[in-house]
């Protein structure tokens, strides 16, 4: 997703792209849900520069829309349980919050709202949120990118690239910059191996309902209609198996916390593994290399990259372009003594 809204954004301003994507690797966007949400955590903290990201992003995703010809991003409500009287009392204290009114909806303190879902003490349904179907968005700028020759299916060969001081080279091309956008396989970049990326593996399911729902469930597993009765549910968060395949254990959990969520029956229909290019401290990886300028990298955007990537990937060509400084949290000078530390 990072690697292909850079492009389309880096072309819209007029710049020469190409993009090389080896299609034998998988990625997690594939398996993400797409999901945006202003709050984030078990307990329920806005999302890091969440006034600044909504905003931008709806924005962003329209434009997207109307240049591509599709439908990409879909506004839901989402609705969150209360495990206690406690988080109902200060839930409803922060409605009336300026700080948090604009992203909270309504506010209920019993079960009697949502028949479908268990929550006897109520929940609060969030606005602002929903889902940008990411696999149409990679599959529509592949063509945007094909279209103008900017794209090849072939990996990119580290061994085969020259970096001189103000290029690169590559094969026929020459460019300013060359910027990897791989994931979590940039573990295995010999020019960015020293950054702190700890990826994340994530599991997530297909279920089709007994009746359809019409808006996002979240609290501990988020269950995201999107396709009459059909929705994924999801995701595991385990840093130790960080392998692409599906595990009984990733179900077993998924289907626990969708009981204990739905009243409603439910039919497991199908099991998708993904891991999660994490950083160290859960913030995106940007910037230059601190010894070859013409390296970048954008990355780590982790389980936020659909609110994340609109905005700094502007801040970003910003930053290329026209020597505007990134914000100081996303920025790789941050691990800047990694690098030499390591050298």
């Amino acid at each position: 997703m990072a690697g292909s809204l850079i492009s389309y954004y880096m072309i819209k301003h007029g710049c020469a792209v190409r993009v090389y994507d080896d299609r034998d690797k998988p990625g997690a966007s594939s398996v993400a849900a797409g999901i945006f949400n202003p709050f984030t955590g078990r307990k329920l903290v806005k999302t890091w520069q969440a006034d600044m990201l909504f905003p931008f992003l709806r924005d962003f995703y329209r434009e997207l829309e109307n240049d591509l010809g599709i439908k990409l991003i879909y506004f839901l409500p989402m609705f969150r349980p209360f495990l206690s009287v406690d988080e109902q009392n200060e839930w409803g204290a922060k409605l009336y919050d300026d700080r948090y009114s604009e992203y909270i909806d309504s506010i209920t303190s019993s079960g009697d709202g949502f028949p479908q879902v268990i929550n006897p003490l109520g929940g609060m349904m969030l606005k602002n949120c929903g889902y940008v179907d990411i696999n149409i968005l990679i599959s529509r700028v592949r063509n945007f990118l094909i279209d103008r020759d900017a794209f090849s299916n072939n990996a990119f060969d580290l061994s085969e690239l020259q970096v001189q001081p103000d290029e690169v080279i590559y094969g026929d091309y020459k460019a300013q910059k060359v910027i990897f956008c791989e994931g979590p396989w940039l573990a295995q970049n010999i020019f960015f191996n020293w950054l702190p990326l700890k990826p994340v593996k994530g599991e997530v399911l297909e279920i089709e309902l007994s009746e359809q729902l019409d808006f996002i469930v979240n609290r501990g597993v988020f269950i995201l209609p999107y396709q009459g009765k059909i929705c994924k549910v999801g995701a595991t968060f385990d840093q130790e198996d960080i392998s692409w395949s599906v595990t009984d254990g990733a179900k077993q959990w998924l289907e626990k916390g969708l009981k204990a969520l739905l009243h409603i029956p439910f039919e497991i229909t199908g099991q998708q593994a993904g891991v999660r290019p994490a950083a160290s401290d859960r913030r995106p990886l940007i910037g230059l290399h601190p010894e070859y300028e013409p390296l970048a990298v954008f990355n780590g955007l982790g389980t936020k990259g659909v609110s994340l990537a609109p905005y700094l990937i502007r801040e970003f060509y910003e930053f290329l372009q026209n020597g505007k400084p990134l914000i100081e949290d996303v920025a790789i000078t941050r691990h800047f003594s990694l690098y030499y530390n390591k050298n």
